[in-house]
């Protein structure tokens, strides 16, 4: 059955294409997959005239890089992709007038300083030495080894060619933010995707330099690759991706589901062994650090130590969350909003779970409760929202339903977007990062 609520527009369609799987029917229109009972956003194929473009044969001389272009098809930018790029645009111009707006109400003087520390916060420093300095020099910041080296080491790249690391940091996070906002669009089959995941509470982390959009467009393009069956691009993308945030290691096992399920027949095995090669990524950081530090929890330490995380029992982080929420144990409450939307998030992580798993989407369904499991196996929870902004099959989910209920998508823009500009305005001024 085709949910014609997420069929394109006439101008963004692709021509038709239908196959005939055991377990269901595969319409491809840039629109849905459904297979049995699960139904899966799949973004447009090209006429079968265009195959071999689409699926380069092994070997070719055109190389991994021009493969990987013709695979996530970015060579080719429709109105919905565009529509997509100036949502980043429009995000990273209105940080800037946050960030302004911000500094001149703190009694910014004629110095550039009080502007450009507003992006400069918290992690976001860490991230800059990171690049400049690597990890155990002698003028690396402590417990560097909690951040995986993907975004630092791509922001020192940029760096040689844009000779100030803020502009080499913004460059780089808005370049991810494009590619993320095109391909969630794509998968979505409409425009409103990316809207919602720029909207997000937390969405300011998507613009400064922290490591969520370099992130999903990594995650984005794995599983991007994955609906089209290149598997050794999905499994490229899916390490680096591994090397980029901590929820790589949820998403490769996703990823493993994903090419068990829903791969052609005959090729499941195969497909789910190269999916899970995807590993190789996280685990080469982690042997750096156990032949850097001689253990091989030195990634958890250094969480201990600077951020004072480490893993528990879910009831002891819903615990000190709540007290921080609603008890004010430190006699101020000050900070009790903040964990307040610690638990707001969390609940909207667990509730995507429950509804992907009643749509029998499994593969979305592993990722977001693996993702979910990283926000409650803690101590305390911290950066709750900013993790549910990785949860991409949310924005998918919420696109589709905006397709069909307008007011959904209507409301969730009127509700989340003050609040994402209430947090951009704390982040620059210092005084709140997750």
């Amino acid at each position: 059955m085709l949910d014609s609520s997420i069929v394109p527009t006439p101008e963004e369609a692709q021509p038709t294409v239908v196959e005939q799987r055991r377990g269901g029917t595969v319409v491809e229109s840039g629109a849905v997959i459904e297979t049995g009972a699960a139904i899966e956003t799949a973004p447009p194929r090209a006429a079968a005239a265009d195959d071999s473009e689409a699926r380069p044969k092994p070997g070719a001389a055109a190389g991994r890089a021009a493969r990987l272009l013709r695979t996530t098809r970015l060579d080719r930018l429709s109105r919905m992709d565009r529509a997509a790029i100036g949502v980043v645009i429009g995000a990273h111009a209105a940080l800037a007038i946050v960030v302004y707006c911000s500094a001149w109400i703190q009694g910014a003087n004629s110095s550039h300083l009080p502007l450009t520390r507003g992006y400069q916060q918290w992690d976001a420093n860490l991230y800059v030495n990171y690049a400049q300095h690597g990890l155990f020099s002698g003028a690396s910041a402590p417990n560097n080894a909690a951040f995986l080296p993907g975004y630092p080491v791509l922001l020192a790249l940029v760096h040689l060619f844009v000779r100030n690391w803020l502009d080499s940091a913004l460059l780089l996070s808005l370049i991810a933010g494009c590619v993320a906002a095109v391909l969630l669009n794509r998968m979505s089959g409409n425009s409103r995707a990316a809207l919602f995941l720029f909207t997000a509470p937390a969405a300011v982390f998507l613009s400064v330099p922290y490591s969520e959009s370099l992130f999903l467009a990594f995650a984005l393009g794995a599983w991007y690759a994955a609906q089209r069956a290149d598997w050794p691009v999905a499994s490229l993308l899916a390490a680096l991706a591994g090397l980029t945030r901590i929820n790589g290691l949820a998403l490769i096992p996703a990823l493993v589901v994903f090419a068990l399920l829903r791969s052609a027949k005959g090729h499941r095995l195969t497909s789910a062994l190269i999916a899970s090669a995807a590993a190789i990524g996280p685990f080469m950081y982690l042997l750096y650090l156990r032949r850097a530090t001689g253990s091989w929890s030195a990634w958890q330490q250094a969480n201990r130590k600077g951020w004072n995380i480490w893993m528990d029992w879910p009831a002891t982080a819903i615990r000190n969350t709540w007290r921080g929420a609603y008890e004010y144990g430190d006699g101020s409450g000050a900070y009790a909003w903040s964990f307040q939307l610690e638990f707001f998030c969390t609940i909207a992580a667990a509730l995507l779970v429950v509804a992907l798993l009643a749509r029998r989407a499994w593969p979305e369904a592993t990722y977001c409760a693996l993702v979910l499991a990283s926000m409650l196996f803690v101590n305390m929870q911290q950066a709750a929202d900013r993790t549910l902004l990785v949860c991409f099959p949310l924005y998918l989910l919420l696109a589709r339903a905006a397709n069909r209920w307008p007011w959904i998508g209507n409301a969730y823009v009127w509700v989340n977007a003050p609040v994402a500009v209430v947090a951009a305005f704390l982040y620059s001024a210092g005084v709140w990062s997750n």
